[in-house]
């Protein structure tokens, strides 16, 4: 029985289509999570994410082909952005009560969207309020810094940024 299958029954084991960056890298697959994706990708302890069925295609400047292969063990430092991209995914996640529209810079894209703000926190220390690697943003618009051979989105209701691959951001 399969992942989806298997989610279905109750069991905490999960897959749900993910879009990928990292450095060298575009991938497009099944994530396997324990639970909630949303908690799965900050937990602590967690250094690799395992892919299942991954699309790779490397950025242009590499000039790497595309490929195939079954599975791929990515570090989960290394991953500048990912996304989920079905709906059933995307509604687990439970968005902060307060957002701020901000423009984020990361080495091969910039995220314009909002970024959740907790507590007392202001645009110079969000990212100190945020527990976990991954910070959601939501509504977001996607511009690429490199190409890729597979199409890019443009747009996503939520992206997930590595807070440690943040160059810089502004309000936006």
């Amino acid at each position: 029985m399969g992942l989806l299958g298997r989610a279905q029954m109750g069991s905490p084991l999960q897959a749900h289509e993910v879009y990928i960056a990292n450095d060298l890298l575009w991938v497009t697959g099944e994530m396997e999570t324990l639970g909630n994706p949303h908690n799965y990708i900050n937990q602590d302890g967690l250094d690799f994410i395992r892919i299942g069925n991954p699309h790779i295609a490397p950025w242009s400047f590499s000039g790497l082909p595309s490929s195939r292969v079954p599975s791929l063990i990515l570090t989960r430092e290394r991953i500048q952005f990912l996304m989920f991209v079905h709906a059933a995914s995307l509604e687990e996640f439970r968005p902060a009560p307060r957002t701020e529209m901000l423009v984020l810079h990361l080495p091969l894209a910039i995220i314009r969207g909002k970024a959740p703000f907790l507590s007392e926190a202001k645009l110079q220390n969000f990212l100190d309020f945020w527990k976990g690697i991954f910070v959601p943003i939501a509504d977001a618009e996607i511009y690429f810094l490199s190409d890729s051979s597979s199409s890019l989105p443009a747009q996503s209701p939520l992206v997930y940024i590595n807070r440690h691959t943040v160059l810089s951001y502004i309000e936006g």
